[in-house]
């Protein structure tokens, strides 16, 4: 008796190890992150009213990168296949309120399969490739001064989007398609018997070998009415970046094509190029500094926001920065310094100054 109880107790031990032991395996294989960004400064603007005059001296979110939070993981399917997802809010510092027209995860919000032969197919709300390949080519680390301020599309993201990425060495291949790029506005998501209605798609390539980042991207619009859902907003570009040592130089174009007339104001049909440089003074400090030119096609208008910025790392998480832009506009041009979020007088110029620090975690 004694021994057929130890025999089935040993069984017992060794199911239960067994079975634990499959237990940490599936939790090793499968992992949850939770990160964030926190972004705060005070800003300065002037001329910042469509009259020309008044001048802003604010409190400000999101001066260098927007602040955020979200929920990343995959999961291990074997023979180099991962399930994978992200979800990312945005929000204001200063306020507490939801940005990307108040999606509570309107940052990301994605789920998808990523192998390592045959790349990565995502579906959800996803950044564009114009967001993905030009994040790392704004000479002003895409601040609120840098390339979001010369063209909202540069931050664009899509609703109702299949995307794909692969890789091929040092080559890489970025396709989305959306079924209706914005579901805040109306048509601007599917619509019954409409099939061009707020239709997007993009596709981008990139080559990135040692101290070299070269990328191409073009994007289309689909009006967001039956009646415009033929006309489109296109946009063609080209950039590039080359490290010298602890310097990058760097350089773009963009050619903005729109028959869409609801979006003219917003997206105006023009070329743009810009240039720049950052340079590491030391391992904790760097600055940098760019020009972006437009020449405005249908109104022969033209401007050019010139900037500086510098950052200096606390520790590995914590950053202070400061960015000064100045945007000189012909009598018939309006940008802004700061882009859509600050108006400013038609042919009036304007200074943008801000301090601030970033935190991740």
């Amino acid at each position: 008796m004694k021994s057929n109880h130890t025999t089935r107790l040993a069984r017992t031990v060794l199911v239960a190890t067994t079975c634990s032991s499959a237990i940490i395996t599936v939790h090793a294989q499968s992992s949850v992150t939770l990160y964030g960004i926190v972004d705060s400064g005070v800003e300065y603007v002037t001329h910042a009213a469509k009259q020309g005059s008044g001048n802003v001296f604010r409190v400000n979110t999101g001066n260098r990168i927007n602040s955020r939070w979200g929920f990343t993981g995959k999961e291990d399917l074997g023979a180099g296949l991962r399930s994978i997802f992200t979800l990312e809010s945005g929000f204001a510092t200063n306020n507490g309120t939801l940005q990307q027209g108040g999606r509570l995860f309107g940052r990301q919000a994605f789920v998808g399969l990523e192998s390592d032969k045959f790349g990565a197919v995502m579906a959800g709300r996803q950044m564009t490739p114009m967001y993905r390949y030009f994040l790392t080519l704004d000479p002003l680390n895409y601040s609120s001064y840098g390339l979001s301020a010369q063209d909202s599309q540069f931050v664009g993201r899509a609703d109702n989007a299949l995307e794909y990425l692969g890789h091929a060495g040092p080559f890489e291949l970025n396709a989305l398609y959306s079924f209706g790029y914005d579901s805040t506005i109306v048509n601007g998501a599917q619509v019954p018997g409409e099939f061009r209605v707020g239709k997007q798609f993009d596709v981008g390539g990139r080559y990135r070998q040692g101290p070299f980042n070269l990328s191409l991207v073009y994007e289309q619009r689909q009006g967001t009415t039956a009646a415009s859902s033929g006309d489109s907003e296109r946009r063609y570009l080209a950039g590039g970046s080359w490290t010298i040592g602890d310097a990058t130089l760097y350089a773009g174009y963009e050619l903005l094509l729109n028959d869409i007339v609801a979006t003219l104001a917003a997206s105006p049909p023009q070329t743009m190029v810009f240039g720049g440089l950052r340079y590491k003074i030391t391992p904790a400090f760097q600055v940098s500094a760019a020009s972006y030119y437009h020449a405005f096609r249908t109104t022969s208008a033209h401007a050019v926001s010139s900037g500086v910025n510098a950052d200096y790392l606390l520790s590995k998480r914590t950053m202070l920065y400061s960015d000064i832009t100045y945007v000189i506009n012909s009598a018939k041009s309006a940008l802004s310094a700061t882009g859509s979020t600050t108006p400013v007088a038609t042919g009036a110029n304007q200074l943008a100054v801000v301090v601030g620090i970033v935190h991740s975690f």
